[in-house]
């Protein structure tokens, strides 16, 4: 479902949003994700801005983009029902550029995977093809090396109101490490 927002305004201001990049895998506001030139895809298609999902830890120590997209179907009854299929296009937003910037998300976008449980200072990283979720962000115990990751600051209810949310949210700060 996913639900993520910037909390302030100069977050959304100062955001280096790229509408360009096109989905390559069914993709829900708040996943997480590189972007890519000249992307080849099945069929031997190749995409000029493609979303990537992240291969290893290397990968996602570089550019991270979340998507962001206005929830822009009619056909769509329900926020937590709304995703981008391949092929559609991502406001992508890119976080190495709001360092500082507070956030928030809902715990379908996270898994505990090196801190279990979550509390106020864990810090969260992008899941790479290895991990059991993709795109979405994982607990991690040392940031070292990472250009973006969040570092929770309170638990908070957001996305109490999903059907299929536990009501467990977090409010995270952006950081560099």
């Amino acid at each position: 479902m996913g639900l993520f927002k910037f909390q302030n305004y100069s977050a959304i201001k100062n955001a280096q949003d790229n509408p360009r990049v096109i989905a390559t895998v069914e993709t829900v506001n708040g996943n997480v994700f590189g972007v890519g030139d000249n992307v080849v895809v099945g069929g031997g298609v190749t995409i000029k801005e493609a979303q990537v999902p992240f291969a290893n830890a290397d990968a996602a120590k570089g550019d991270v983009w979340v998507m962001c997209n206005i929830v822009d179907k009619p056909e769509i009854r329900n926020y937590a029902d709304y995703s981008v299929t391949a092929g559609e296009y991502i406001r992508a937003i890119k976080l190495n550029n709001l360092i500082g910037e507070y956030v928030e998300l809902s715990s379908d976008l996270v898994i505990a995977d090196g801190v279990n449980p979550i509390v106020v200072g864990t810090a969260l990283v992008p899941t790479v093809a290895a991990d059991t979720n993709l795109m979405v962000w994982k607990s991690i115990t040392g940031t070292t090396g990472y250009s973006v990751y969040l570092e929770v600051t309170d638990i908070t209810t957001f996305g109490l109101f999903t059907i299929d949310n536990t009501g467990v949210g977090y409010e995270c700060k952006i950081k560099s490490a």
